[in-house]
């Protein structure tokens, strides 16, 4: 990712962050809930359901980030030494990662309780062994714990840097100027992309 094509986020970044940040909330309150309450709850199974597709969400919003970083770019940190910029890229590959990783569990682990089962004509294939399962859920839930201490550590060090830091990172978190403009848009101004302006023909 370029960090030095433009001097703060596109507005698409700042959704994007924001939404996942609501997701994630969302499936780590859905699963701690339901394991509060317990299976025999009549609530248990559609928090877990909440829980699943959350994450599926969060999965997918993250792709979605990473596609609009790689075109738009992201600015450079500001006033960061070399171990501080280390230290973000650490915590955002890892929050990336175990996002990924947990998506990719919880899938295999649907598809082995659906195993057997008719889905558009085809039988979902058994690709799991009921060992295997036991061990996907484990390294699942261990991925879960490792991603709320992740996340907690990049929450303490965006606020070290909130309040330490030469930049306010909420004010480069937030997004500047008329929303619409900035998703739509082709013609370059202002670091972003515009199709509500098009350049003027020559005249002949």
């Amino acid at each position: 990712m370029n960090q030095s094509a433009t001097q703060c986020y596109h507005p698409l970044s700042l959704a994007g962050h924001w939404l996942a940040a609501a997701l994630a909330v969302l499936c780590m309150l859905t699963v701690l809930l339901a394991s509060i309450l317990g299976r025999r709850h009549p609530a248990h199974d559609v928090l877990m359901l909440t829980h699943m597709w959350s994450g599926q969400g969060l999965f997918l919003v993250n792709l979605l980030r990473l596609l609009v970083l790689s075109t738009f770019g992201q600015p450079a940190p500001a006033g960061l030494n070399e171990d501080q910029k280390m230290g973000s890229a650490v915590l955002h590959a890892l929050l990336y990662g175990l996002v990924g990783f947990l998506a990719c569990s919880s899938a295999l682990m649907l598809l082995a309780q659906a195993a057997g089962q008719q889905w558009l004509g085809m039988t979902i294939p058994l690709l799991l062994t009921g060992g295997a399962v036991m061990l996907v859920a484990q390294c699942h839930q261990l991925a879960g714990i490792l991603l709320v201490f992740v996340t907690l550590a990049h929450i303490a060090m965006a606020y070290a840097l909130h309040v330490k830091g030469e930049e306010s990172v909420l004010s480069r978190m937030t997004p500047k100027g008329r929303a619409l403009d900035y998703l739509t848009s082709q013609q370059g101004e202002d670091n972003y992309a515009r199709i509500d302006r098009h350049p003027t023909p020559p005249l002949s």
